[in-house]
């Protein structure tokens, strides 16, 4: 399940930020009622999680645009100090679909985002995904491919992850840019297709393991099941 938070106290994101993506969420972070909406222009995502107080516009202003000119029609998870029922009210008739008072509570807002997921029919990701002989294990940060452990540079880990969790999804040199080197104007595409064939080579993600990773012209990539036929012929 993919979430978006909005927190500009950047102490408190971390943390909350640490907490979900050790329980194997995919997570993205903006400090700003600005940066946040555009975000979810531009990307997907099953639940967001509202501050109430942040700059510019207030967290019920966001999720009134989220829901009336954005359409959007995900969960979310409201946290904020106000704990009175008529803020708690307002926050809902808005459109939220839960609320926590801070200070926040790790297993608390498991649970509920837990809660959340089964109402909104999304499935938490699993903590170990496995891609024909590659097992991707998200609570240990590790990586293996038929019972090996193979070790990765960060960037690479984080690549492999966002590719085999994003499997049979196009996905763009963009996306990739920013979410895994965020958005650094010193990095380029190049660096991407070192990273991609680094990580084909040392998983060795190729037809004859049943996947592999397929460049898309000028966009980006998409890691693909490749049916037995199909493999046997680029195998010749």
């Amino acid at each position: 399940m993919r979430i978006c938070l909005l927190e500009d106290d950047l102490a408190q994101a971390e943390l909350v930020v640490s907490w979900l993506e050790a329980a194997g969420y995919t997570v993205d972070h903006k400090p700003n009622s600005r940066e946040f909406l555009q975000q979810m222009k531009e990307n997907s995502y099953d639940l967001a999680v509202l501050d109430w107080e942040v700059p510019g516009m207030s967290g019920v202003d966001v999720l009134e645009h989220l829901r009336n000119a954005l359409e959007w029609d995900g969960m979310v998870l409201f946290t904020t100090q106000r704990d009175s029922e008529a803020d708690v009210a307002r926050a809902l008739h808005a459109g939220a679909d839960d609320y926590l008072v801070k200070p926040l509570r790790k297993e608390e807002m498991l649970a509920r985002l837990i809660a959340l997921a089964r109402r909104s029919g999304a499935q938490p990701i699993a903590d170990v995904i496995d891609i024909g002989p590659i097992s991707l294990n998200r609570k240990t940060q590790e990586i293996s491919v038929a019972g090996e452990a193979v070790k990765l540079t960060a960037k690479d880990f984080q690549l492999a992850r966002y590719m085999i969790e994003h499997a049979g999804k196009l996905v763009s040199r963009d996306q990739l840019l920013k979410s895994i080197w965020g958005i650094n104007e010193t990095v380029n595409t190049r660096t991407v297709d070192v990273h991609m064939s680094r990580i084909r080579r040392k998983l060795g993600i190729t037809p004859e393991i049943g996947y592999r990773i397929k460049t898309i012209y000028q966009y980006g990539y998409r890691l693909e099941k490749v049916e037995t036929e199909q493999a046997e012929a680029e195998a010749d």
